[in-house]
């Protein structure tokens, strides 16, 4: 089963993803903000990661940073409310794996997710 970790300072949007996500098969967790997404991170083996942009605290992209330092290879979607085509080159140019703009469009993210992980990662 693929790992997930939702982070979203908006506890809805965690609590709609976890549902979605687990009733497609995956496992999820969730974090409310960047820190303790990078927290979860460093105790937990995930093989895909769904971060926010804006939240208090540390941004997605500081959190995202910090993660890419324990795993570079870990693909992470930003889950974002920024939805010009300019906010998305900007997420893509710091190290995101792709975008997905809110209000999330569930099979699209769906689709989105499988694709990155049949890319990524490796069945043995």
């Amino acid at each position: 089963m693929y790992q997930i970790l939702v982070c979203d300072d908006d506890h809805d949007i965690v609590s709609a993803l976890e549902i979605y996500l687990t009733g497609e098969g995956y496992g999820v967790t969730g974090a409310y903000s960047g820190q303790e997404a990078i927290d979860l991170f460093q105790q937990n083996q995930f093989h895909l990661v769904l971060m926010d942009i804006n939240m208090p605290v540390m941004n997605g992209y500081e959190a995202a940073a910090e993660i890419r330092k324990f795993a570079a290879e870990i693909p992470i979607v930003a889950v974002t409310a920024y939805a010009y085509a300019s906010d998305e080159q900007k997420i893509m140019q710091n190290g995101f794996t792709g975008y997905m703009p809110k209000p999330i469009n569930a099979p699209q993210l769906k689709k989105q997710i499988l694709d990155i992980l049949r890319e990524r990662i490796t069945l043995i």
